[in-house]
């Protein structure tokens, strides 16, 4: 082989030597961090309502026998004096919310109801129904236990005007109570307010104004 095919050959050679050998020495600067993880889990509103089991006239079982429900009978006659709290709680974890309650009460003016007023105020009303809004909003999120609030009401009294022909015009008739919770997160109360309202009073024919 003549010196210049050798030469070729040779430096043929040196040239893939020296790529193998130069390029794994060539490497970009880096670095990589931990990855920062973002969980995203919906809140939620949970609420319950009941009333002390009554014996049959109308009083609450204490003691033992003490039992919460969410309904009773009621026998009335002229002067009775009934026992009946719709309590409305709302269930540990829950985030704060606007609480409501909506009385549907068909019994006539020979019945008086004692509400809490201090605790519950009325924000709008048609026809048999009202709805109430409690004085303050509930936060449970962080709570170990349930939050228990106030009755709207505790009893209900007979007058003792009724007669017979009351008893007899009025029959069976019902006295219910209905509780609603709204966020407060991002909603102030009047929005809270029209929500209620639109869910038990579609047809609302009084709205009760500036209860702040």
């Amino acid at each position: 082989m003549r010196k210049s095919q050798k030469a070729m050959i040779t430096g043929g050679m040196l040239a893939v030597i020296a790529v193998c050998t130069v390029a794994p020495t060539l490497s970009w600067l880096s670095d990589k961090t931990d990855p920062v993880v973002n969980t995203f889990a919906g809140g939620a509103i949970s609420i319950k309502l009941d009333e002390a089991l009554v014996d049959t006239d109308g009083k609450a079982l204490t003691g033992n026998d003490a039992q919460r429900v969410t309904n009773n009978s009621y026998k009335y006659v002229p002067g009775s004096v009934l026992d009946k709290d719709p309590t409305p709680t709302v269930l540990k974890g829950s985030e704060e919310c606007y609480v409501f309650m909506c009385v549907e009460n068909n019994l006539n003016d020979k019945f008086s109801i004692n509400y809490d007023t201090n605790s519950w105020q009325q924000v709008a009303k048609a026809d048999n129904r009202t709805v109430y809004i409690y004085s303050e909003t509930i936060n449970a999120e962080q709570s170990e236990v349930d939050v228990m609030l106030n009755p709207i009401f505790t009893q209900v009294t007979v007058s003792t005007e009724l007669t017979s022909s009351d008893i007899k015009a009025l029959g069976e008739k019902t006295l219910t109570a209905t509780a609603y919770a709204v966020q407060a997160k991002s909603i102030d109360k009047d929005t809270a307010i029209n929500l209620a309202v639109s869910q038990f009073l579609p047809q609302a024919t009084e709205v009760i104004p500036d209860i702040s």
